[in-house]
């Protein structure tokens, strides 16, 4: 049985779950290995990878390509989700904080920004804290000026600081610790429901 419905043109969870249904998978429990990012989710991507997991994303990727790929795929698309064989989430809300919620239990990732483990949020590569000289040219002059570490990518190059954006960052992760912490999730025939009750 299908763990969701439509029901006047919308997809809803079956009607014995009851709550405000935020995500399905089509497993129990945590999962490990490669995670793929459909590709109408790069900024789920980009949270992933701020938190330290790496996740591959492009958004040139095909549902054939996805609905084949070993790991899990986060998805908001119905059909694919439901083409896997392999593990994968499918997101029933349009609220961000709630998908790095869900993300994040699924992932086993903490709601912290830990720049030893921080992976580059546009590709995915390893970081490197550098010193204001490498990065001279590279930020704006007033940035060198008021900031001594930099991490660059080791991988695409692009450079980052903890800037005034932190307080932005910080605040969707406490946003979605907070969602996370009312999300019950229940395992049945196979999958998973995330709700909030």
């Amino acid at each position: 049985m299908a763990l969701t419905e439509m029901r006047d043109g919308k997809q809803v969870f079956n009607s014995f779950h009851g709550g405000y249904s935020v995500a399905e998978a089509n497993f129990c429990g945590p999962v490990g290995g490669d995670v793929y990012v459909d590709s109408m989710l790069g900024w789920l991507a980009r949270w992933i990878r701020m938190l330290g997991r790496h996740a591959y994303y492009d958004s040139n990727y095909s549902d054939a390509f996805l609905s084949g790929v070993d790991g899990l795929v986060i998805t908001r698309d119905v059909g694919l989700h439901r083409s896997r064989r392999s593990a994968s989430l499918l997101l029933l809300t349009d609220d961000h904080a709630a998908w790095l919620a869900v993300a994040s239990r699924v992932l086993g990732l903490d709601f912290s920004i830990d720049m030893a483990s921080t992976l580059c949020p546009e590709c995915g590569g390893r970081l490197a804290r550098v010193g204001r000289d490498e990065v001279a040219g590279r930020v704006p002059v007033g940035v060198v000026a008021r900031h001594s570490d930099f991490f660059k990518c080791v991988d695409c190059g692009k450079v980052y600081w903890v800037g005034s954006h932190r307080i932005k960052i910080d605040a969707m992760l406490n946003k979605a610790m907070d969602i996370s912490k009312r999300i019950n999730s229940i395992c049945i025939a196979g999958g998973t429901i995330f709700k909030i009750d």
